[in-house]
């Protein structure tokens, strides 16, 4: 077997409202293991929930979920 390998995504990003620090966010069952390669990352578990929000760039409306969630309490802005 393989050992775990990083991700090659960033580790955070700037909030687009707050400009605080955001991290990923990973869906699924991950194991304690693998969770220690990902540090700064929000772990949502096996819900994965569909948000619409609307394409300032186009002004369509677009399903997706969140890739990213901003960790300030006061803030909490998740966005793809």
């Amino acid at each position: 077997m393989k050992p775990l390998q990083k991700a090659k995504v960033p580790r955070t990003r700037k909030c687009p409202v707050c400009e605080s620090e955001s991290w990923r966010i990973a869906y699924g069952m991950i194991l304690p293991d693998a969770r220690e390669l990902m540090p700064k990352t929000v772990f949502a578990g096996c819900c994965v929930f569909m948000d619409e929000r609307l394409n300032l760039a186009t002004g369509e409306r677009e399903l997706g979920s969140p890739d990213w969630e901003c960790q300030n309490a006061e803030c909490r802005h998740q966005w793809w």
